[in-house]
């Protein structure tokens, strides 16, 4: 397993919140626009609509930027969180004390998916309930977010074996 690596790239693009959020947004769109047409204060309205419309842009922009990268290779164990997380945040081999590929509640665990944590955990997640927990010492704990539990849990005993 010499030159083996994992890589894992999430994002929201295409998932159910993409569509949640055009769904909330859509009507929102269409009733200021109706309100703009039959309106005496156009001026008001198109400005009403034009702050709308900026930040609803801003928010889809943003989902569709928000990108959970993970690599596992012969260095270690590297992870970025686009666009707030840019560099490589990186972690060797002989630095993991202990690890495990698993389910939890991300609601219940750490309040949601994102950048997340609690007193001994940070959570970087994009969707699902499962994850690689890393004890990393000094009572420091992270969570990767996966929808790949099985290969990372397979990749992960082979790796900790070299």
């Amino acid at each position: 397993m010499a030159n083996r690596v994992f890589k894992e790239s999430q994002s929201y693009a295409g998932t159910w919140v993409m569509y949640f959020i055009l769904l909330v947004e859509a009507p929102t769109l269409i009733l200021l626009v109706v309100l703009y047409f039959t309106s005496e204060e156009k001026q008001e309205m198109a400005i009403a609509l034009g702050v709308v419309l900026g930040a609803m842009a801003l928010t889809l922009s943003l989902i569709f930027n928000i990108k959970l990268e993970t690599r596992i290779d012969n260095q270690g164990i590297s992870f970025r969180y686009m666009p707030f997380i840019r560099k490589w945040r990186k972690y060797s081999r002989a630095q993991v004390k202990r690890w495990e590929v698993s389910e939890y509640q991300p609601i219940m665990d750490y309040g949601g998916w994102g950048l997340k944590g609690n007193k001994t955990t940070k959570a970087y997640t994009v969707l699902g309930t499962e994850g690689l927990l890393l004890d990393v010492g000094e009572k420091k704990k992270i969570r990767i977010g996966t929808m790949k539990a099985k290969e990372m849990q397979a990749f992960m005993e082979n790796w900790m074996e070299e």
